[in-house]
């Protein structure tokens, strides 16, 4: 209710001046929360009605009394002396009850169009979801078609509205940015022919959210495209949103762009800076590459300028997305797979890739209909005529493991020791402290079948801080038990996050970098993935999947024998 107005009278009250459909909103919110809460279904239509007659009056409903508003239709007792309520505070306190009641996030996602009372109430209660954008995940995953009522149809319109309502906060995932990014460059010198338009900022640097798109210009900007609304300009800056939504800076450097001008404005920390000490004698330098060469520094990617430390940089070292040889952590139609594993496969060889690891959900991730052991079985009879089929492309049997409340892998252990590799992630419970969530990863992570710790906190950007974890001892469990620690490249997670990478590699950990594909498109993520993993300076010598198939056999083989 950020746009009420207030008035102060005598007696020391504010009166929120509402527009009927804001106060009418509050009593719709009402109904959904009730019905969320199982609430009398007489009432709830006392509110909902409320909700449908007051939105339409083009009667001031501020400031009367009760006896006034009881004369307007649809306005009762009750009603009357709720917007007597809202005049006065703002809201109500039956409001308020069922809002302490309900999780920010369930409470967020009853705003979003096609997300009604009764299918919210299945998402929060049955499916544990409470922030739009685990939804998001979730419909990404194909899991809400498993429920009764959620069709292929209703999920794709779910997702719709998701990536509309998160397009309108205030933070933004990178990869969403950075395509759009793409589209507005294009758009700008098409329009501005002579223009020199830079990324610069923190999307220059590829980090995983950002809050706006800055540019760096040579000159001023004549024509604008529709899409980007100016909001302030002056002779150095201009401020705009683009397509409704992304906050834009464009600066504008009033000549040439120097690889001075370039480097000051894409940023990164004080040790990027101290390690280069930008010199103004150099102006005249427009190539960020020589400008390093003329202070005798080796070139540091723009990706990499928010580490802590260059003594030993070197970029010929850091992992690409061409050296990576196999596709490790994806889904098929198994379980919550869009695509069947020959069809994953087929696609990796297209990409250039020799080998993918399917790893399919457990038994007891029941959301994801994971597999039960004859299916496991069934499966990995599929793959063996695959791999004669597809030779010398290798695919390898794999299973994402579920890590029960206890600790404990899905699956005993003659089953666990049948696959190629075991990948054991948390996907349920994740409400849990520090001390709860470690123990859980800790037995884990020393399982001798888990060969990879899969997306380690099971964060999701802008949505879900993920569990707390002591990074410090998971790391070094992971060492002591020959564990990979996963990068999950999937946009929204980036898990393990970058600035943990330094730390791991530096004690002598391997880093997969997996994109946890559930369709064809999502193999693609790799490359955010290794973005992610430049950015904390990983090494290829350092990346599992790095290695070609001989190296990643001999990796299965070191597995331990029981």
């Amino acid at each position: 209710m950020d746009n009420r107005q207030t008035k102060d009278y005598l007696w020391g009250y504010k009166l929120f001046i509402m527009e009927n459909k804001e106060l009418a909103s509050l009593f719709n919110e009402m109904a959904g929360l009730m019905e969320l809460h199982n609430e009398n279904e007489f009432r709830i239509r006392t509110y909902a009605n409320a909700y449908l007659n007051l939105r339409k009056l083009d009667i001031e409903l501020s400031g009367k009394t009760l006896p006034e508003l009881m004369e307007i239709q649809g306005v009762g007792k009750t009603i009357g002396e709720k917007i007597i309520e809202i005049n006065t505070k703002g809201t109500f306190d039956s409001l308020e009850q069922l809002r302490a009641k309900t999780p920010d996030g369930v409470r967020e996602m009853m705003k979003i169009k096609g997300i009604g009372p009764k299918k919210l109430k299945m998402i929060w209660k049955e499916m544990e979801i409470e922030t739009p954008g685990e939804l998001l995940y979730a419909c990404k995953e194909n899991r809400l078609i498993q429920y009764k009522g959620f069709g292929v149809k209703i999920q794709e319109d779910i997702v719709k509205s998701l990536e509309y309502y998160q397009a309108n906060q205030h933070s933004f995932l990178g990869p969403t940015a950075l395509e759009e990014a793409f589209s507005m460059e294009k758009i700008i010198k098409s329009m501005n022919p002579q223009l020199d338009i830079r990324l610069v900022g923190e999307l220059s640097r590829g980090m995983s959210t950002v809050d706006e798109i800055n540019w760096l210009v040579n000159q001023d900007i004549q024509n604008f495209p529709d899409e980007l609304f100016i909001v302030s300009r002056n002779s150095h800056e201009i401020n705009g949103i683009w397509s409704g939504s992304l906050p834009v800076k464009i600066i504008i450097n009033g000549g040439p762009i120097d690889a001075y001008a370039l480097i000051s404005h894409t940023g990164g920390s004080s040790a990027f800076h101290t390690y280069l000490e930008l010199d103004k004698n150099h102006l005249n330098i427009t190539d960020e590459r020589e400008y390093f060469r003329s202070v005798n520094k080796n070139y540091i990617p723009p990706e990499c300028r928010d580490l802590d430390d260059y003594h030993f940089f070197k970029e010929e070292e850091l992992i690409n997305v061409q050296d990576i040889k196999g596709v490790i952590h994806n889904h098929s139609t198994y379980s919550d797979g869009l695509y069947s594993i020959l069809e994953m496969a087929k696609e990796c060889i297209r990409l250039g890739y020799s080998y993918l690891v399917i790893s399919d959900h457990s038994k007891s991730a029941g959301y994801a209909n994971g597999l039960s052991m004859e299916r496991v079985e069934m499966q990995w009879r599929e793959i063996d005529q695959l791999n004669i089929q597809l030779a010398p492309f290798k695919i390898y049997k794999s299973i994402e493991s579920d890590i029960l409340s206890d600790g404990s892998l899905d699956y005993d252990d003659e089953i666990l020791k049948g696959f190629d590799l075991v990948i054991a992630s948390i996907h349920s419970n994740l409400k849990m402290n520090e001390e709860k969530a470690m123990l859980r990863l800790l037995r884990a992570i020393e399982n001798p079948y888990t060969r990879i710790l899969g997306h380690p906190t099971g964060r999701l950007l802008l949505s879900r801080p993920g569990y707390p974890i002591n990074y410090h001892k998971i790391i070094e469990a992971c060492i002591s038990n020959g564990v990979v620690i996963e990068l999950n490249a999937n946009p929204m997670r980036l898990d393990l996050d970058w600035r943990w990478i330094s730390y791991a590699q530096e004690k002598g950990a391997l880093i997969s970098i997996n994109p946890d594909a559930h369709n064809l498109k999502g193999i693609r993520d790799i490359g955010y993935g290794v973005l992610a993993a430049r950015k904390g300076g990983l090494k290829k010598i350092n990346c599992l999947n790095f290695k070609d198939i001989a190296e990643f056999d001999r990796w299965i083989l070191a597995k331990p024998q029981n």
